[in-house]
Parts: structure tokens; sequence; C-alpha cells
């Protein structure tokens, strides 16, 4: 694992944590008499006292879960990004991939506790509802993510080279595609003139 993954994973621990033990826990004193203020990752907070998780209050857990979720994503692989310009190729681009599978996995681990966090707060304390993901996950799934980090990739200040004859070749047809085609077509058409004249 690079450097840059270790430290990711002590990052997003920390994440991980936070959002356990502070922001999904203090949905549990929104019934209280007390308001308590939640962060709802737009730069706002919701303020909540003596309600039900029910209607408006748990759109708005689910919107705020989300948009912590996208910020999260956003943050820490502007963190990645800065990180790698300082290895070679190689390396870079090892650390982002390593990175964005922990990013993908933080994020699936999130999303559960909220799923069941919304299951615990709709229940009575003894009789639980059915699970329901009301979220809107755009943006936010492993497609979406690994998607930003092959965009992370391409923007490095440095061109990964390929290694092998076959990665080269392919590179170079990748690069010269459209003049390569012109001069294939003109040489079969060189050939064929050549096989008439002389007959």
């Amino acid at each position: 694992m690079t450097p840059t993954a270790e430290r990711l994973q002590a990052r997003l621990d920390d994440r991980y944590r936070w959002f356990r033990n502070e922001w999904f826990f203090k949905w549990h004193y929104i019934g209280r008499d007390g308001p308590v203020s939640i962060d709802t990752f737009d730069g706002r907070s919701a303020h909540y006292g003596g309600i039900a998780f029910s209607g408006t209050a748990r759109q708005v857990y689910w919107d705020a879960v989300v948009r912590g979720l996208r910020k999260e994503i956003t943050d820490q692989l502007a963190w990645v990004d800065a990180e790698v310009r300082n290895y070679n190729p190689a390396t870079a681009v090892r650390a982002i991939d390593e990175c964005a599978g922990q990013i993908i996995s933080f994020v699936r681990l999130i999303r559960r506790d909220a799923v069941e966090k919304d299951r615990i707060l709709r229940s009575n304390g003894t009789e639980f509802p059915p699970e329901n993901d009301a979220g809107r996950w755009e943006d936010t799934d492993g497609s979406d993510i690994q998607a930003r980090a092959n965009a992370l990739k391409a923007a490095l200040p440095f061109a990964v080279r390929p290694s092998g004859f076959r990665e080269r070749s392919l590179a170079f047809w990748n690069a010269n595609q459209g003049w390569l085609q012109i001069l294939a077509i003109a040489s079969a058409i060189i050939g064929i003139v050549a096989i008439v004249a002389a007959k």
C-alpha cells in the first residue's frame, strides 16, 4: 500500500467515527425538548427539538447525509490529488487507484449506517420498521468515484508512459490513427496500381 493510501485510511477512519458517533447520534435528540443543531453540509444547520423523525425531518436527514458523502468524496479526492503530485508516475497511478477503492468502501459503510439509523429513528423503540433507503445517491456510487479517480490520473502533470512493445504500439496507434489510416489507404492504392501496371 502506498503511503498516501495509508494516510487516507486513517483520515477515512476518523471521518467514519465522526459520522457514527456525532452526526448520526444527534438525530436521536430531535424528539427531546431542547433543540439540537445538525450540520446539513451546505453551510447551514438544521435545528430540531420536540419533533418526530418523519416528514420534513426525515427528508432533511437523507438529503444531508447524501450531500455530506458527496462533500467527503470531493474533499478526499482533492487531498489525494495534492498528495500524489510528488510521486513518480507509476506510484501516483497506483496510489490513486488504492485511494479510490478506500473511498468507495467508506461511502458504502456510511450508506449502510444511514439506512440502519433511519430504521432505528423510525421505530418506537421496540418495533422496528423494515429498512428503507430513501437517499438519492447520484455521484456517490463506485463507478462515479472510479471515474473521478480516472480523471485525476489523466490530469497528472506527467504522462504515464506505456512500458511494453504492445502498449507502446497501441499508444502510438491511438495518438496517430488518422494519418496512419490515410497512409494505409494510400499504400493499398499504390499496391493495386503497381499490380495492374505489371500485367
